[in-house]
């Protein structure tokens, strides 16, 4: 063999190979540059993430644009094929992936089917109102969950622990600024008692103690006459207003039941209301027995001669009103009818 044709046979077939291989390789890259020819068409391509917010105006976007697909079939498939796969939604802090197959299975009945195609859009648009009431539903739930997050955090914030952590107001500035010149007075007071702030300390602890105990025994003294004076208006209130023959009515009825006690307890206070009467005593209910005893005892106006026997007979019905209905001793019918001579002195004249 010459070796001109050698050389020719040679090149042929290494432009064969070269062939072959340019061939191998648009064949290989054929599929991957039809498929990203589909992936750049709108209906494939990835959707940027909506917002609640944004994802319902989309919806609200796809709905008037179902009513114009109505009238145009052009604009039904342009609106079928702008569908992305799915929507990515980000509500309520949580991502959703919203599958647009229902949606795009009523547009392509629609296309396919110009007599159902309304039948089908009303589904289409039932549909989206359904995603947007979700949608909407899910942003209320985290606008409370907001909210209620809020408040809790107010209420903690709200502590004594945190109070440096928010702005304080005028009022709680304006106390600590007291506080703090108090502060520092007693500081000063203290550092100059003595030389010693620990005896300084006694001192001001000494003191706040002697306060404290005068102001207790200040109260307690206010309480006991409050006290004093309740009862003694209660102890008034509690007899009755009516004259002393009234009294002396009522002391006998309850000698002829053998009620004593009660019968002397009638019988002296018809004897005080007989002095009240004659003007030996001042018409004042809330005296005890024994006041009423001393206040007869400096009347001026009994006549010097009858006053020894008023007295003591007011003091032996004193007495005996002490001993039965305060002391709770036995009464008899001579006691009784003591206490009705003590009246016959007092200048009560028994019938």
């Amino acid at each position: 063999m010459r070796p001109e044709r050698s050389v020719r046979l040679t090149s042929g077939l290494a432009r064969g190979a070269r062939g072959a291989t340019a061939i191998l390789f648009a064949l290989i890259l054929l599929p991957a540059i039809s498929s990203r020819g589909a992936a750049g068409t709108p209906q494939a391509a990835a959707a940027s993430t909506y917002t609640a917010q944004s994802f319902l105006q989309e919806l609200a976007r796809l709905k008037t644009g179902l009513v114009s697909a109505r009238k145009s079939p052009e604009v039904l498939s342009s609106l079928h094929q702008s569908l992305p796969a799915t929507w990515p939604v980000d509500a309520g802090g949580r991502h959703f992936e919203v599958s647009t197959g229902r949606l795009a299975s009523h547009l392509q009945r629609a296309e396919k089917d110009p007599a159902s195609r309304d039948g089908q859009l009303d589904q289409a648009a039932t549909y989206l109102d359904a995603l947007a009431a979700e949608t909407a539903s899910i942003s209320r739930e985290t606008a409370a969950n907001t909210d209620s997050a809020q408040a809790k955090l107010d209420a903690i914030l709200a502590r004594p622990e945190y109070a440096r952590t928010r702005e304080r107001t005028w009022r709680e500035r304006l106390q600590d600024r007291i506080n703090e010149i108090i502060s520092e007075a007693l500081s000063r007071i203290l550092d100059r008692v003595g030389g010693q702030r620990s005896f300084g300390l006694a001192l001001l602890w000494i003191g706040i103690c002697g306060a404290a105990i005068l102001i207790a025994f200040w109260i307690f003294r206010q309480w006991v006459g409050a006290a004093r004076g309740q009862e003694m208006a209660l102890a008034a209130a509690a007899v009755p207003v009516q004259s002393w023959q009234e009294w002396i009515f009522a002391a006998r009825e309850a000698a002829e039941r053998a009620d004593y006690r009660l019968a002397i307890h009638c019988a002296y206070w018809a004897a005080i209301v007989r002095l009240q009467d004659l003007g030996s005593l001042a018409p004042d209910r809330s005296k005890t027995p024994r006041e009423y005893l001393r206040a007869l005892t400096k009347c001026k106006l009994l006549v010097p001669e009858t006053l020894p026997a008023k007295e003591q007979a007011l003091s032996a019905l004193t007495s005996r009103l002490e001993k039965t209905w305060y002391g709770y001793q036995a009464a008899t019918e001579a006691d009784f009818r003591d206490s009705l001579n003590q009246l016959e002195t007092l200048g009560c004249h028994l019938p």
